[in-house]
């Protein structure tokens, strides 16, 4: 069983090239966001202590976005949105108001595969519990009546509530859109080269220095330690979800913290979503989307999506297969 709020990296992201003796990369790993988040700069024009006090501030700004969306921290302002959007509707700040209208897209976009709104029933599965255990079923379908993201109440930048005794869960998106702002806050201070990894979401930006020498690794989902495979990227965005992040088994029944929103119980057709887009805040939330899914509807509604790839791991007749995108399937190498 796992059971930590510390998500290890699911992406491995390594670097190679012939004269990696004359590129020395700065890099700094903090914890925020339930996760290790680490930031490395290649950059090679500025001094070492520059280059740390410019990271610093992207990890300022990764622990304030923390702070507002965390639901975990009662003094966040989602806590204070779970507690009283019933009784009425709470100014948003600028970073809620982007994260939950971004939510509204994505949800409006997935046919509802996405959804914020699971967070009362996440709550009954509890998957941090030392001794966690499979809900009641009729539990299950009483508080699914909470689950439904047309239910938020949203005007101008208020929020609240339609039925009382929901939850907002942004754990499946604001650590994307925490990684674009860090990467964001390096680049106005004239970063250029750099990656931001979040538990295995990352984000880089690429020049000349490491062009075409970065490989993004996923991990493979059930052999701990060993690769799947691994795709070349310079600059874009990479997401995962995978049921071996938190899970627990009963009775032979892998039940990981994937919930799909319709039913309330762990999504099931796949094993590992990974996401290939622009910005983290889209791969973040869209991962989740694909995998509630499943593979052939999720690789359906990829393939009509602009600027967007998918590697989906999934199992057939007991074997672990793997399906990719048009735009990736040919970029993808399995390990050895």
């Amino acid at each position: 069983m796992k059971k930590s709020l510390i998500v290890l990296f699911l992406i491995l992201f390594s670097f190679q090239c012939q004269n990696y003796s004359k590129i020395i990369p700065i890099t700094q790993t903090r914890l925020l966001m339930d996760t290790f988040v680490q930031i490395v700069v290649y950059d090679q024009d500025k001094s070492k202590h520059e280059i740390n006090r410019i990271i610093g501030l992207a990890f300022d700004r990764i622990q304030q976005i923390d702070n507002i969306t965390n639901s975990y921290n009662d003094s966040s302002l989602i806590s204070f949105v779970n507690q009283n959007g019933a009784s009425y509707q709470i100014q948003m700040d600028s970073v809620l108001y982007h994260v939950v209208k971004e939510s509204q897209r994505i949800s409006t976009l997935s046919k509802g595969n996405f959804d914020i709104t699971t967070g009362a029933v996440k709550d009954l599965w509890d998957f941090n519990n030392d001794n966690p255990f499979v809900p009641d079923s009729t539990v299950i379908r009483k508080t699914l009546k909470l689950v439904d993201y047309k239910l938020l109440s949203i005007d101008s930048d208020y929020l609240g509530f339609k039925t009382s005794g929901m939850k907002i869960d942004l754990g499946a998106i604001a650590k994307g859109f925490a990684i674009d702002e860090a990467v964001r806050i390096l680049s106005v201070h004239g970063i250029h080269d750099a990656m931001v990894n979040a538990g295995g979401d990352l984000k880089t930006i690429c020049t000349n220095l490491t062009a075409g020498k970065r490989k993004v690794w996923i991990n493979h989902p059930r052999n701990t330690g060993e690769m799947f495979g691994f795709f070349r990227m310079d600059s874009g965005s990479v997401a995962t979800s995978g049921d071996y992040e938190r899970f627990f088994i009963k009775d032979s029944i892998r039940y990981h913290h994937i919930l799909d929103p319709k039913t309330g119980y762990p999504a099931g057709k796949c094993i590992s979503v990974t996401i290939i887009a622009k910005n983290a805040l889209t791969a973040d939330a869209l991962a989740t989307a694909v995998f509630v899914m499943g593979p052939e509807q999720g690789m359906i509604f990829v393939e009509n999506q602009a600027f967007i790839e998918c590697i989906i791991l999934y199992k057939k007749d007991g074997k672990l297969i793997w399906t990719a995108s048009t735009g990736i399937k040919d970029k993808f190498y399995l390990a050895n």
